[in-house]
């Protein structure tokens, strides 16, 4: 589980929850695959759909932590990941980490999404699901005063690609919102793809110079993988990183 072991680069998988929990089906299932902690909590949420959210997201994060070391999927429940806040070293909250990895996982009505690399890549990733009207005070809250002025008054589209990528980056930067988005300015890039953001925050050092790049999340739904100088971060195949079923079906069939 060492270093050289990790392939180069960013890797990110957004799934449905309920097409992961079919491709778990034949190998015990989503609890295969989370450790005893992560039961509890699953247990504690009242409603299925959001029950099968957290444990999906979360064994999403697994299973890709596990392709991104060459090992067998079912090696993932055994992964050793924690949480660490970079600020204050606690272990309650903060940066999801694996020894020599950096993680993140996020999900959002019916959509999980995690992304892993290197432990100096500093990852943070984000997907929600786009809402017909956003709430109150959005814009002082997230929007830093260009960009209010630059989105229109109607466009909700352009206003949570904001959320998104702000939510990612903090995310990397492991302080989640104790930094409010709006004090976060996004700078285009020089991505030949023109995709690539650039956080702008000198007063909080772990989020000033994070790239941030939006990633394809299917209808309704917006996304985004941030991290510290790797570049663009790239789409893993399902059909790899799932586990394979008895009947030698592969994950895709589900998908």
């Amino acid at each position: 589980m060492s270093a050289q072991a990790l392939p180069p680069g960013v890797g990110y998988l957004i799934l449905p929850s309920v097409g992961l929990e079919a491709a778990c089906s034949g190998v015990g299932g989503l609890d295969r695959f989370l450790s005893p902690e992560e039961k509890l909590t699953r247990r504690r949420f009242r409603t299925t759909a959001d029950s099968r959210d957290y444990a999906a997201s979360h064994v999403l994060l697994r299973l890709l932590a596990a392709h991104q070391l060459r090992l067998d999927p079912l090696a993932a429940p055994a992964l050793d990941i924690t949480r660490q806040c970079p600020g204050c070293d606690s272990t309650g909250h903060g940066r999801t980490v694996l020894p020599g990895m950096s993680l993140s996982l996020s999900r959002s009505r019916g959509l999980v999404m995690a992304a892993v690399g290197p432990e100096s890549a500093s990852v943070g990733a984000d997907v929600e699901r786009v809402p017909a009207e956003l709430f109150d005070g959005f814009d002082d809250y997230v929007l830093n005063p260009p960009a209010a002025a630059f989105i229109g008054e109607a466009d909700v589209q352009s206003r949570m690609r904001q959320w998104v990528a702000k939510e990612a980056v903090l995310k990397a930067a492991g302080i989640g919102l104790m930094v409010q988005p709006a004090s976060v300015s996004l700078i285009s890039g020089n991505d030949p793809a023109g995709r690539l953001l650039r956080a702008y925050c000198p007063d909080q050092p772990m989020v000033h110079g994070l790239d941030v790049y939006p990633v394809p999340a299917g209808s309704g739904h917006l996304a985004a993988v941030a991290a510290r100088a790797y570049g663009p971060p790239l789409q893993r195949d399902a059909a790899e990183v799932l586990p394979a079923s008895p009947d030698g079906r592969r994950s895709r069939h589900y998908l």
